[in-house]
């Protein structure tokens, strides 16, 4: 009896260990006219499949109840980048998997001009939504066919940046110096090559591109 009991303990153990992990999850894209083809499969399963989910986020984009092992969802290209989940439902545990949607840049200029008076400090500032997000940010003011590029060691320039934001401080305005036109180059992090303020990079914004990537600080006198 004791040995009837050991060799069901070892089937029971022995099941957990092989049926709820098993079966791995391949992704790919396909790129349809405007839209990108998101596919997921998965290899085997020693359970039963109750569905399908896919999500962005938090937020569950599709839903069904199919058996199979392959599911798709199609996104638009150029304005739903971004990473997506695809989910096997199953009992007990459900089997998930990554897939990122790389699209151009979604950056755009918190505010187009400042009105300033000298001696005062201003904040040019712009927000990205660009996936992947952007690893470089470079600020330079527009002299004509000229280009002056600013860090932190610049005079009274000092650049704040983050994955998702940049600023430019400008600092104890100069009548003389600092009103004229400001603008911004980033990078993404998927390029691995790049040439300052140079270059045809997918993902780099200044001003040849578009104009609303651009500032205007002019002053007031008092």
């Amino acid at each position: 009896m004791a040995a009837a009991q050991l060799v069901v303990l070892g089937l029971v153990l022995l099941g957990v260990e092989r049926g709820f992990g098993a079966g791995n999850i391949s992704t790919s894209m396909l790129d349809v006219g405007s839209k990108t083809r998101l596919t997921c499969t998965l290899d085997s399963s020693d359970t039963a499949i109750l569905g399908h989910r896919w999500m962005k986020g938090d937020k569950v984009l599709q839903e069904d109840s199919e058996a199979d092992l392959t599911t798709q969802f199609e996104v638009d290209t150029l304005e739903s980048p971004g990473q997506y989940s695809c989910t096997f439902l199953s009992k007990p545990t459900d089997r998930t998997a990554s897939v990122n949607v790389k699209g151009p840049p979604k950056i755009k200029a918190v505010k187009k001009s400042e009105h300033a008076t000298e001696g005062e400090t201003v904040v040019l500032a712009c927000k990205s939504e660009s996936f992947p997000p952007v690893t470089q940010w470079v600020w330079y003011k527009i002299k004509g066919d000229e280009i002056e590029v600013f860090n932190n060691v610049s005079k009274n320039k000092l650049v704040v940046s983050s994955e998702t934001k940049t600023e430019l401080h400008i600092q104890n305005l100069v009548l003389e110096a600092d009103p004229g036109v400001y603008a911004w180059w980033s990078r993404c992090s998927h390029h691995s090559k790049s040439s300052p303020l140079k270059g045809n990079l997918p993902c780099k914004v200044d001003h040849t591109v578009d104009s609303n990537h651009m500032f205007s600080l002019i002053f007031k006198r008092n």
